[in-house]
């Protein structure tokens, strides 16, 4: 039974590498042209998650931008997936347009963290140590480099903005079954991180996403691991209810201006047969059926 689960966990910390390695994109989001003077700007950054991933059409569809359609935000995303804590540091400080944009923006939404552990070079490590308990401490070295990090990117965006609202959004936990234990242990470590900073900077609010959508395999995409296009809708609510209890907007009803397409990594990736069983071992080992 031992050798079973520990050879489950081997082919679990391979598909996360695949994940993390294999969806390296972004899809930035800046088009100035459609942009009206007196509204409120918003901006996101961060990882896959606030890119929108789990879909085809993210620069129409993604929670973000529901959000920002419903309450008649401009609206700049320049999120990317696998990016860590010190991709964003490099980019708030190195890229001209981000940079710019965090000066113009009344609200920044911030997705960040969880990559440090599923895009680690040492994924399958770090994996397969959390599934037998034994390597509390690296997990603990990484939250707190996360944490240095929170507070870096904290400090240069309030330099180059005093006034936004910034909007840390937390981690949600998408798998149940064996990965839940990986998954649990580094979502919960960033949470514990992402308070701690809200503790240390009592501007900063934090939008809880992960009472939307931690494991409901209907709302995840067929990667098991992003929000789909209801997933999205679904956190567009309550990020539309969380914006008005801030006095951030006025409408909690969301606004579709374009259907979310859903969006299979897997198949994309490796074909329809070869998706289909890679998909189908993920769905196994986490429970999203």
């Amino acid at each position: 039974m031992k050798i079973f689960r520990k050879s489950l966990a081997v082919v679990l910390a391979l598909v996360i590498a695949l994940m993390s390695f294999g969806m390296l994109s972004s899809a930035f989001y800046l088009d100035p042209s459609t942009e009206t003077a007196g509204r409120k700007n918003m901006l996101v950054l961060g990882d896959s998650i606030a890119q929108g991933y789990g879909i085809k059409n993210p620069s129409e569809a993604s929670y973000a931008k529901i959000v920002a359609d419903t309450n008649g935000y401009n609206y700049r995303n320049f999120a990317a997936s696998a990016h860590d804590t010190a991709d964003f540091l490099y980019e708030i400080t190195q890229i001209n347009s981000i940079v710019e944009s965090i000066r113009w923006a009344d609200i920044i939404n911030i997705s960040t963290g969880s990559n440090n552990y599923l895009a680690n070079p040492n994924v399958v490590g770090i994996t397969i140590g959390a599934i037998f308990g034994v390597n509390n401490k690296q997990l603990d070295e990484i939250a707190d480099g996360i944490y240095a990090d929170y507070l870096k990117i904290y400090d240069i965006i309030r330099e180059l903005n005093p006034d936004a609202t910034i909007v840390f959004n937390n981690v949600y936990c998408a798998w149940k079954g064996l990965g839940h234990i990986p998954f649990i242990k580094a979502s919960g470590r960033v949470n514990e991180k992402i308070y701690q900073l809200q503790k240390e900077h009592d501007d900063i609010v934090i939008f809880d996403i992960d009472s939307v959508i931690s494991h409901k395999t209907e709302l995840i995409a067929d990667d098991c691991v992003h929000p789909n296009a209801n997933g999205n809708i679904e956190i567009a609510k309550a990020m539309l209810a969380f914006f008005k209890d801030k006095g951030l907007g006025e409408k909690t009803d969301p606004v579709l201006l374009s259907e979310g397409i859903n969006y299979n990594f897997y198949i994309e990736s490796f074909g329809e047969v070869g998706g289909r069983i890679i998909g189908f071992i993920v769905k196994v080992l986490t429970l999203n059926f």
